[in-house]
Parts: structure tokens; C-alpha cells; sequence
């Protein structure tokens, strides 16, 4: 069933608080921004709002009373779970609740009526809905990101971003193995350099500094590929149509999390290892079944597909701004 909506309301987008989880987000706020007056709400993304100019982005609201309608997306954190006792105590006629899980309706207290395939993808599943049941039926995989100018896509053809990092450690390829892939990609040509959060370098000195995430936007946009854990950075660089190559630890996060703007390569165990219910071993040691030649491998897809990546066909999607 499909949502009514009055003419040029004022909505509010609440955005879990991870980096891709907002990215994915803004495709909602894209869209219904081509109708409506939209403001996306999350953590930190405001650093990005000269790749979005035209959506505004905030970290918290002052005031709720001014908004028609609200969609959140459910996260059991203190900053969404104070919205959401507000919008369902107040605002529950105009409020709408997604819940972003590969695993519908598990440990989830309210209904939600994004109804999410975890046989498709975040991005797949929001762009469904907003074809679906917002009624826009020109919806597609863009989240509205602008690339500001001066900023050159792809400009450093021999560098590759390696992200490894995440928000969990049990995602993360271990270290040792990012450590022999650079230098193998360093003897094969290519300038791998490391990107991690300024909280991350005491473990990763490699990484340069940047100052802030409008400063990753750039240094990923200008990098030729990007080879990294499941995170928000992948997110990031498929958005900008940087081909990107993503290490997941299991087939269902990587159905449903895979960073999918673009077509990129996602690289995941052998799933050899057993996981008895007491020992877990494939959730503990899946790294194990991941080798640097296995990266490589898949790294060479990955250049075959970015031989096909040129800023034309990025272009289509994206916009240069002033």
C-alpha cells in the first residue's frame, strides 16, 4: 500500500549512526527531497555536506514540532531510542519505522514497514521502497552525492585505499594480512596507502591524518580502488563510483550490507570451518579461510571492472558543483 503525502510537507530522516548506514540512508532523503523539504539526522555526517548540498544534514533536532512527518531507522542506541519513544508518544500517525536487518524482525520490539529482503541489499531494499511504497517510481541507487569541484575522480591511477578497519573487530581481516597485501600490491606497482579514523592510528601509525571525513571524501575519490572490510568507507566509495572490493565473514551480511551503489567484488570465506553452536569457529576464525593470494585474485576482478569504470558513466549519476 502506498503512502499519501500533502504537497511540500517537512520531514525528518532519522539515520542509524554508522557511516554506510547514513549513506544509504540519504537515498531515501534524496528522493522524497525531489517533493519535499527534508533534513537527514545522524551523528557525524554533517562533515559531508558539501558532497550533499542540496539535503540538509544535521546531528540532532532541537525541536520535533515542526516536521509534518518522520522516518526512522531502528537501532537499539541511546540517540535513536530517544527519537523513537518521542515520535511514538507524540507523532506516531506521522512517523514510519524501518528496520535495516538482513534478518527481518528479529529482536525487534515496534512494527516496521520498510518490509526488508535480506536476500537483496540495504541499498536494493530502499530503493524497492521507495518505489514501492512512497509511489516514486523514477527511484534508483542514488543517494544525490555531488562531487564538489577541483576534485578529480580517480586522479592517482596506481593508488589503492585500504581500509582496514571497521566498527567491530570480529569483521576485520587481521593486520598481519593487510601488511603483506600492500607490499605485495607495492611490488606488483601499485601505491596502496592505509585510511583509518584519527582514534585508529595508534594501532595503524601507517595511515596519514586527515582532519575530517570531508578530507576521506576526497582522498577515496581520488584513489584508483579501495580494498577494505565491511564498513561505512566502502559505502563511501561505491557511492562515488570508486571501485570497491569488500572482505565479508559471512554470505548473509554480505547479501544484505554489500556496499552496492555500484557494482564492485565482494570476497568472503571458503566456509570450510564448521560452526558447532559451542565453538562458533566460522564467527571466530573465517580470516583463516581469506589468504592475501585470495585478495589478489579477487583484486584482479576488480581491476577489470574498474577498466570499465570511467567518469562518464559516473557522471550520469553524479554531479560536479561549484
Amino acid at each position: 500500500m502506498k503512502m499519501t503525502f500533502s504537497s511540500h510537507e517537512k520531514i525528518a530522516v532519522f539515520s542509524c549512526k554508522g557511516l554506510g548506514d547514513g549513506l544509504i540512508t540519504l537515498i531515501l532523503s534524496h528522493h522524497l527531497s525531489k517533493r519535499h523539504r527534508v533534513t537527514t539526522f545522524h551523528p557525524f555526517l554533517q562533515e559531508l555536506q558539501r558532497w550533499f548540498p542540496h539535503l540538509p544534514l544535521q546531528p540532532f533536532p532541537s525541536c520535533l514540532e515542526e516536521f509534518d512527518r518522520f522516518f526512522l531507522f531502528y537501532e537499539r542506541t541511546p540517540w535513536m531510542k530517544k527519537i523513537l519513544s518521542t515520535c511514538l508518544l507524540h507523532y506516531r500517525s506521522k512517523t514510519t519505522i524501518l528496520n535495516p536487518i538482513a534478518t527481518s524482525h528479529r529482536d525487534y520490539p515496534y512494527w516496521e514497514e520498510g518490509r526488508f529482503d535480506g536476500a537483496l541489499s540495504f541499498v536494493e531494499n530502499l530503493t524497492i521502497f521507495c518505489r514501492d511504497i512512497l509511489g516514486i517510481e523514477d527511484s534508483h541507487r542514488e543517494n544525490g552525492i555531488s562531487i564538489p569541484q577541483g576534485i578529480v575522480y580517480r586522479k592517482y591511477a596506481k593508488r589503492i585505499t585500504l581500509h582496514p578497519t571497521s566498527s567491530r573487530r570480529g569483521k576485520n581481516w587481521p593486520r598481519s594480512k593487510f601488511l603483506r597485501l600492500a607490499d605485495t600490491l607495492k611490488s606488483q606497482g601499485w601505491d596502496p596507502i592505509f585510511l583509518v579514523s584519527p582514534m585508529e592510528r595508534a594501532e595503524w601509525p601507517e595511515s596519514p591524518l586527515f582532519p575530517n571525513l570531508d578530507a576521506v571524501a576526497r582522498f577515496i575519490f581520488e584513489s584508483a580502488y579501495i580494498i577494505g572490510n565491511d564498513s561505512g568507507i566502502g559505502h563511501l566509495a561505491s557511492c562515488m563510483g570508486i571501485p570497491t572490493l569488500s572482505i565479508f565473514r559471512n554470505k548473509r551480511s554480505s547479501t544484505f550490507w554489500r556496499p552496492s551503489f555500484r557494482e564492485g567484488v565482494v570476497l568472503l570465506p571458503k566456509g570450510r570451518l564448521p560452526n558447532l553452536k559451542w565453538l562458533r569457529w566460522r564467527d571466530k576464525y573465517w580470516h583463516w579461510e581469506i589468504s592475501v593470494c585470495d585478495v589478489i585474485r579477487a583484486f584482479n576482478q576488480l581491476c577489470i571492472l574498474g577498466h570499465e569504470t570511467s567518469l562518464s558513466s559516473v557522471l550520469k549519476k553524479v554531479n560536479i558543483i561549484g
